[in-house]
């Protein structure tokens, strides 16, 4: 193979990549790497060999990300197929031992960065796998990323692949599409926690499920009991709707201002003929006006769930979360029964867990609402996280207790 090119990178690269960051972004070092380069090598300061990226210059922010600080990087490089399918097995060996992944169909095989396999996140829906790409330089190892799953899983057929590219680019904005049959719309059931949703690809952005919420609904089912009245705000599909029924709450309050997720919803509830479908209620509205009108009519909860979109936009101007939250927290108190619970999600790397956790205190202490944390909400069990890589930690929440 050609020589890899050298490329001296940026000093904060540099003290990253040390620390354990897998990325490269968009800066005037990395601007120069050459284009067509599958590989470079990252050359520290002295021009000493620190790393083997592989590269993506059409990615508008990550431009490269590092596969090894194993050296020499000409034989890893030389390896790089053996390599992947290497990494790909244990991901997959991995969760196949985690006995809690066994009360649910939808799980991920691979997560990223965390599992050594930058920007590959491989998902377990029911008998589909689906492999999000954030990089388009996997493009041309897809055949191969699907044969290793194929032989681990040897139940998965053709059709039951599927592909999508995710990323912050147009480019990388894309719908679920099938091995077999790029043409197909796939529409199927699987099971969480004993419940049955509908999942659909190859038709939306999103296919239905949040599967990397899966553990966060396991870990909340101790704040459910029969006596619950249960708020979920940006319900989306139901998942935390369905979770809180199963639970046995007695009542459960679902507010999305789509039409397509409510029916979504109401689809899923359908295929649940043991919850009953009187205790739930949903509304199709705003957030803000739900609360309101929640409000007006004196109406109190024992658990609100509130897990808004990272940004949003009324058509004049773009709000984030974190800045929405003082006016949500506000509204949510006064629905809220004493000693209550609520859980807010932050969806976003930009923003970390003290980050976050300090803004609501500050937001608490302003409003002079008197809560304490009573528990803090991360990524977990096939989900991993990697030291140093914050970017992969974007899921955080918070539960409250009203005092």
């Amino acid at each position: 193979m050609n020589k890899i090119p050298e490329c001296i990178i940026h000093p904060i690269s540099i003290k990253l990549i040390r620390q354990g960051h897998p990325w490269i972004t968009a800066d005037s070092f990395s601007n120069r790497f050459p284009r067509q380069s599958e590989f470079i090598v990252a050359m520290d300061d002295r021009k000493r060999p620190m790393a083997l990226l592989i590269h993506d210059p059409v990615h508008k922010n990550v431009k490269a990300r590092v596969w090894t600080t194993k050296y020499p990087f000409d034989q890893e490089a030389q390896h790089f197929t053996a390599s992947l399918q290497a990494r790909l097995d244990l991901a997959f060996e991995k969760r196949l031992k985690e006995p809690a992944l066994k009360e649910r169909e939808n799980y991920y095989l691979a997560f990223g960065e965390a599992d050594q396999l930058p920007g590959i996140f491989i998902q377990k829906l029911g008998s589909r796998v689906l492999i999000q790409l954030y990089t388009s330089f996997w493009n041309p190892y897809k055949s191969i990323i699907q044969t290793t799953i194929q032989e681990v899983f040897p139940e998965i057929k053709d059709d039951d692949v599927w592909f999508q590219l995710r990323g912050e680019t147009r480019e990388l904005q894309k719908l679920p599409i099938n091995a077999a049959d790029p043409g197909r719309r796939d529409e199927f059931h699987l099971q969480e926690f004993g419940l049955q949703y509908l999942v659909r690809l190859g038709s939306s952005y999103d296919h239905g499920l949040y599967t990397d919420m899966s553990s966060v609904r396991h870990t909340l089912k101790k704040f459910i009991t029969n006596d619950s009245a249960v708020l979920n705000l940006y319900c989306y599909t139901g998942a935390y709707s369905l979770w809180a029924m199963k639970l046995g709450a007695k009542q459960v309050t679902s507010v999305d201002l789509s039409p397509k997720y409510i029916e979504w919803l109401q689809q899923n509830l359908g295929l649940n003929p043991d919850l009953n479908s009187a205790q739930h209620e949903a509304l199709t509205m705003s957030v803000d006006e739900a609360l309101v009108k929640l409000k007006n009519d004196e109406r109190k909860f024992d658990f609100i769930i509130c897990d808004p979109p990272s940004s949003s936009t009324d058509g004049d101007k773009r709000t984030s979360a974190i800045k929405a939250y003082k006016d949500l927290i506000s509204k949510m108190d006064k629905v809220l029964n004493s000693k209550g619970h609520m859980v807010i999600f932050l969806n976003t790397h930009q923003v970390n867990g003290s980050k976050f956790e300090k803004t609501i205190q500050d937001v608490l202490s302003e409003l002079k609402l008197n809560y304490k944390l009573n528990t803090r909400l991360t990524l977990g069990q096939d989900c991993p996280t990697l030291k140093g890589f914050p970017e992969g930690s974007y899921l955080k929440g918070l539960v409250l207790e009203k005092l």
